[in-house]
């Protein structure tokens, strides 16, 4: 058996301090992938001597004794959360931190968090010891946390407590008229969010429940209210009614220029996505929105592989989009003119062609991370998968969520 050349280590946290030179002395390449890399000045001494490719989010560098905890899922820090006199918590999900955690965190050297994080507002000065690849909520101390998108119905008033703040990270809806709002009123409810879709005639007497910062959305009266992102049918019309008030975005499909004639008015919230052939018939309708977005009319989505012939972008008179596949294959029979014409890629980690269809493909393509033109892919020993292949066989591989090099 081969020695291998190559030592990669991918991993939450990598605590370097005990690390030796001559144990790793003998690789060509060292690759160390890693939320958080814990040092001390004897440890980086040593990995500045040695082929190390670091790929770290964070380095810390810590002497002495430190607890490690590496938690896959969502974590809570508490005011009864057990840990040691330095620690350092790596999260691969959501955090929550609750008041009154201070001697808790105190403790802590670093939070690395992979997903959102949330902590109340009394607990912001111990933050900065905190890293997250994702969204993070300050919640006002006293506030009563609720869904992020919250409905108040005809219930909520006999719920709310006397005097009672309610955070709400997104938006409140209140579009219920049976509601007694007189009942919130009385006992002082108050909500902090960023914003309050509300119907018109609600607004008076509603108001009051939010500070000055808050974004109002005002549906008109007699209009049908639909949340969300939606597609503009014949069932939505039904339901709905023929003014509609949307709070998210439009989507346009072939057939829904049938309900054109059906929609007397239209409010969206957000953008309307819509073929470039149906551009002149949409702007007759009496339309309020953000932007039009011109899509593909046929949508391959999550695919693992997917392959492209002449025969399918030519039974797609409206294009076609693809997006978030691992890998697209172009048929060498798809003319350059008809990828510029007919074809989207985005969200795509590889997408192989020939020669003369690289330069077209380069221009419809949107987030691809290579594009293969089969000339040199494979070939050499560097590239394409048999260097893929290579490189594996060649490298001692760790994965672990905590690794002591």
């Amino acid at each position: 058996m081969f020695e291998k050349k190559n030592f990669i280590v991918n991993c939450d946290v990598c605590d370097a301090r005990k690390v030796q030179e001559e144990g790793l002395s003998g690789y060509e390449q060292i690759v160390l992938n890693t939320d958080l890399l814990l040092v001390d000045e004897r440890s980086r001494g040593i990995l500045n001597n040695l082929p190390v490719i670091c790929n770290a989010d964070e380095t810390l560098e810590a002497e002495g004794e430190v607890s490690v905890i590496s938690v896959n899922g969502d974590y809570e820090i508490s005011g009864d959360t057990l840990l040691g006199e330095r620690a350092v918590i790596c999260v691969n999900g959501d955090l929550t931190v609750r008041p009154g955690t201070e001697k808790v965190l105190e403790k802590v050297l670093r939070i690395c968090v992979n997903g959102s994080a949330k902590y109340p507002e009394s607990m912001g000065p111990y933050m900065s010891k905190m890293t997250v690849n994702g969204c993070v909520q300050c919640i006002p101390d006293g506030c009563i946390e609720l869904k992020p998108v919250y409905t108040i119905d005809r219930y909520f008033p006999l719920r709310a407590r006397q005097d009672g703040a309610y955070y709400v990270d997104e938006k409140v809806v209140l579009t219920d008229p049976d509601v007694d709002l007189e009942a919130l009123q009385a006992k002082n409810v108050r909500f902090v969010t960023k914003r309050f879709l509300v119907r018109e005639e609600l607004i008076p007497q509603s108001i009051g429940m939010f500070d000055e910062s808050v974004e109002i959305n005002a549906v008109p009266g007699g209009f049908g209210v639909v949340e969300g992102d939606v597609e503009l049918n014949d069932a939505l019309v039904k339901k709905n009614g023929s003014r509609l008030y949307i709070d998210g975005n439009l989507t346009l499909k072939a057939d829904s220029e049938n309900c054109f004639d059906k929609v007397e008015k239209l409010y969206v919230n957000g953008d309307v996505r819509l073929l470039k052939r149906q551009e002149e018939a949409f702007a007759r309708v009496d339309a309020v929105y953000g932007k039009l977005i011109f899509v593909k009319g046929r949508y391959i989505e999550n695919g693992a592989s997917v392959t492209v012939d002449k025969a399918l972008l030519e039974a797609s008179p409206d294009g076609m989009e693809i997006g978030n596949c691992a890998v697209l294959k172009v048929r060498s029979d798809v003319e350059p003119g008809l990828i510029l014409d007919r074809l989207y890629v985005r969200n795509c980690a590889q997408a192989f062609c020939s020669p003369e269809q690289k330069s077209s493909l380069q221009l419809v393509c949107g987030n691809v991370a290579r594009i293969s033109d089969g000339e040199k892919d494979g070939a050499d020993e560097e590239g394409g998968f048999m260097g893929m292949l290579k490189k594996a066989l060649n490298s001692k591989v760790v994965n672990a969520d905590t690794y002591i090099l």
